[in-house]
């Protein structure tokens, strides 16, 4: 069964790879480079989950991996990939958690009230209430498009194989 999302998850897992390693000439460009990589990255993860679902026969795309399990639930089956996925996001210090916090961090915008309260402030109070922000950098990125590259062709050959 040909799965209509594949050359999407492709597509972007080499978009993301070019933006990691491409040259770059001042810090705007790098920055810009870092987050559109982030963003095929998160392009890449989203459509691999629409293309879990549909090699499970669930029928919808799936807004995170929560939704696809709790499908699989209702019908009363199970699926190793979907087991491994979660288990990665709960795991903080994962590969997978990195960079969807990256992701939920770089489209957060701080408020006006955030920037004025930490003017004065030594201390950000970010940095003692919630997760320490993750330094998105070229580093990262390809650290984290090695690590989403391998699970997927380690999970469609799993899948292929069932």
């Amino acid at each position: 069964m040909s799965n209509p999302y594949t050359g999407l998850v492709t597509s972007a897992l080499r978009k993301s790879q070019l933006l990691a390693t491409s040259s770059y000439d001042s810090t705007i460009q790098r920055m810009a480079l870092e987050e559109g990589a982030l963003l095929q990255l998160w392009k890449a993860y989203q459509a691999f989950l629409a293309e879990l679902s549909h090699q499970l026969q669930l029928g919808f795309e799936p807004e995170s991996v929560k939704v696809i399990l709790d499908s699989l639930h209702s019908q009363g089956r199970a699926s190793l990939e979907v087991s491994e996925l979660q288990l990665l996001l709960s795991e903080p210090g994962s590969w997978l958690s990195e960079l969807l916090r990256a992701w939920n961090q770089l489209l957060r915008l701080p408020t006006l009230a955030e920037e004025k309260g930490q003017a004065g402030n030594l201390i950000p109070t970010h940095n003692i209430a919630g997760p320490v922000p993750i330094e998105i950098s070229f580093e990262a990125l390809l650290k984290w498009y090695k690590a989403l590259r391998e699970l997927i062709l380690r999970q469609r050959a799993n899948l292929e194989e069932c």
